[in-house]
């Protein structure tokens, strides 16, 4: 890791700055992200745009996190970009994020893309995709992730989200943490722009009679009943900042005539659908016999409250979990939110050097006198997970993209 944003100019430089030929909506911030770009740019392939969507990481396929109108990049044409670049990767020393940054923004522009969605890797100030002038800025929440790198408190961690602001350009966020909108509304005024807040500029309720569907209401959308395509109440206030930025291009005069297109019908289809316009996987996904997975990528502790609220407000508890972290996650706290859900866990450790040691995470749940089992390796758990599963319970994967993904490779093979 290496952040900053001199490299990423460099190789944008060599390769005649492929980053000014395409629009673009730039999203921050510590959770929400995929799902929140998953959102926007399934509403804008509904509308009929040509759309780019850049995301990480991947969970089965490097591919998957460079899109076009949910196809993923050929292999043929990254082969053939890195290797074009790869003299200037090597003379600027550049970082794997920032490589592939520069060859998604290449890939766009060739591509002509009408817009591209574009999600920040890490933090947002020095982040490689901060290059971007996008047409808006999108800051989903703030809370304690990355501490070591981002800074210790909530305002530090919210001034680099933050820095994905730009002058003149408008910024929505869905954070609601007083600190935060503080923090965020400073710096939006050093930049001459405003700071938008989700709820003010999206209302938003329960359908009258239908469970699951929800009601949305801007100055240009009325939509009394919506399907969400992805589950979990927490999934309602993204939706509902994918179309805040959206209104926010709407009322924009520069930009109203080119995206006209996207109209009721657009959103509804583009919320419904974003599952299968853009490939996303891993967010409370219900996968084999009788929806018996559960998958989710929830990585620190405000994804894991998040996931367990949402798995509580279904009635989902007593799972059996397999859970796997990186190193520099707190893990601790992870443990104790999971445990509100969990009838077993079994700890586990995907491949790669970040990851925590299963041994060390199974002593420390063994520690706290919660139900455990040895895992192992990701496919071990799930083994071990299968044998130890009763009819009535459901397996729980989370913890990390790293474990997910591992899972939904294996499990996808098997065919659960």
């Amino acid at each position: 890791m290496k952040l900053g944003l001199g490299n990423i100019r460099h190789l944008l430089k060599s390769v005649g700055n492929p980053e000014k030929r395409f629009r673009s909506i730039h999203i921050a911030g510590t959770n929400g992200k995929g799902s929140t770009a998953a959102f926007l740019a399934s509403i804008t392939m509904e509308a009929g745009y040509k759309t780019g969507l850049y995301t990480s990481p991947h969970l089965v396929r490097f591919t998957e996190r460079i899109r076009i109108n949910g196809a993923e990049i050929p292999e043929k044409r990254l082969v053939a970009y890195a290797r074009a670049l790869r003299p200037m990767i090597e003379k600027c020393r550049a970082t794997f994020f920032e490589a592939t940054t520069c060859i998604a923004f290449q890939y766009f522009a060739d591509e002509g893309v009408d817009i591209a969605i574009i999600e920040a890797g890490l933090g947002g100030r020095l982040d490689s995709t901060n290059v971007l002038k996008p047409m808006v800025s999108v800051i989903t929440n703030v809370g304690l992730d990355h501490t070591d790198i981002l800074g210790r408190t909530i305002p530090a961690i919210a001034r680099e989200k933050g820095g994905i602001i730009k002058k003149g350009v408008p910024c929505i966020t869905a954070a609601t943490d007083a600190s935060t909108l503080r923090t965020l509304r400073g710096i939006a005024a050093r930049k001459h722009t405003r700071l938008l807040r989700s709820q003010r500029v999206v209302s938003f309720g329960l359908h009258r009679t239908e469970a699951s569907k929800v009601a949305m209401r801007s100055r240009t959308y009325s939509m009394p009943g919506v399907q969400l395509g992805l589950a979990g109440p927490h999934q309602r206030q993204n939706a509902q900042l994918a179309v805040a930025a959206l209104e926010i291009l709407r009322r924009n005069h520069e930009q109203r005539s080119s995206f006209e297109r996207i109209d009721v019908s657009a959103i509804q289809r583009g919320l419904r659908n974003v599952v299968q316009n853009t490939g996303l996987h891993g967010r409370l996904e219900r996968i084999g016999p009788e929806k018996r997975y559960i998958l989710d990528v929830a990585h620190n502790p405000p994804g894991i409250r998040t996931l367990v609220d949402a798995l509580r407000s279904g009635g989902m508890n007593d799972l059996v979990v397999v859970f796997g972290v990186m190193k520099d996650k707190d893990y601790r706290a992870m443990v104790a939110g999971l445990s509100r859900v969990s009838g077993i866990l079994i700890p586990v450790a995907p491949e790669g050097e970040r990851a925590l040691s299963a041994r060390k995470l199974f002593d420390y749940v063994r520690q706290q006198r919660i139900p455990v089992l040895p895992g192992g390796t990701v496919r071990q758990g799930l083994r071990s997970a299968r044998k130890h599963c009763r009819p009535s319970q459901r397996i729980l994967i989370t913890g990390s993209h790293y474990v997910v993904g591992e899972a939904l490779d294996y499990l996808c093979r098997k065919k659960a």
